[in-house]
């Protein structure tokens, strides 16, 4: 099986997603992840700390993939002015083209942030544009269209109610180790904060978690856009607190 999640800023989909990317993985599952945007906006460049930001942020999410043991794509678009335009389409159907992913895993469509909204509708557009051969990219066109599932936001703030959640609670420690890689962003959220993003995805978790009756858990939207997505297609056990059966391993 092969797996894509798509996410705006270097650290989406270790926020959002990492649990269940983790239980893809321990079931043999090819994985990549595949980031918009370089990050720059993401903490200041001082002469204290002088290598631009944006190569800081790529070598993080470098060291977060290899701890999934997931391939990493980074088109490296500018962070806080990403749209769905006709060259950034072109670019997420060729990263779908060269993944040729079975799940595809993007941004929530009412999300707080303008570039995880853009990534969103660039997902759900680029699932379809990839499977036709008249549209020209460096690779091949698809033979099936992905199933598309919905990453949460942060905090859930916006999402709704889910569809289905997973219990992550084996693999949350992944998560965490994922997280603590983006160590710029972390380190930037404590001096605003007090906390970082491990605490915040661990109070999520949890709060995922308690909805369904498990430690820790992470929220997913099927796509309602054609072709449709059912939570048949995750291939992952789920749960629903109408207490839905697992889906089929």
């Amino acid at each position: 099986m092969r797996i894509l999640a798509l996410g705006a800023h270097p650290d989406d989909i270790e926020l959002l997603c990492a649990g269940t990317l983790a239980h893809y993985r321990a079931r043999g599952a090819h994985v990549t992840i595949a980031i918009l945007t370089n990050g720059a906006p993401g903490a200041p460049t001082t002469p204290a700390a002088p290598t631009p930001i944006a190569r800081t942020r790529a070598r993080e999410a470098r060291e977060a993939a290899s701890v999934l043991g997931a391939d990493r794509i980074m088109l490296g678009l500018p962070d806080g002015f990403l749209y769905d335009t006709p060259e950034t389409r072109l670019l997420v159907v060729d990263v779908l083209r060269r993944t040729r992913p079975d799940v595809l895993f993007a941004h929530h469509p009412d999300d707080y942030h303008p570039d995880h909204r853009a990534a969103g509708a660039l997902a759900s557009a680029a699932r379809l544009s990839a499977r036709e051969p008249g549209i020209e990219t460096g690779h091949a066109a698809l033979d099936t269209v992905p199933a598309l599932f919905r990453m949460d936001t942060l905090t859930g703030a916006n999402a709704g109610t889910p569809d289905l959640w997973v219990d992550i609670t084996a693999t949350m420690p992944t998560k965490e180790a994922m997280v603590s890689r983006h160590v710029s962003q972390n380190d930037r959220r404590r001096r605003r904060g007090g906390h970082d993003f491990v605490d915040l995805a661990r109070r999520q978790a949890a709060l995922r978690g308690r909805e369904v009756g498990v430690a820790y858990a992470e929220a997913f939207t099927v796509a309602r856009a054609h072709p449709p997505t059912t939570p048949t297609d995750l291939a992952l056990p789920w749960i629903t607190p109408a207490g839905a059966p697992p889906a089929p391993q």
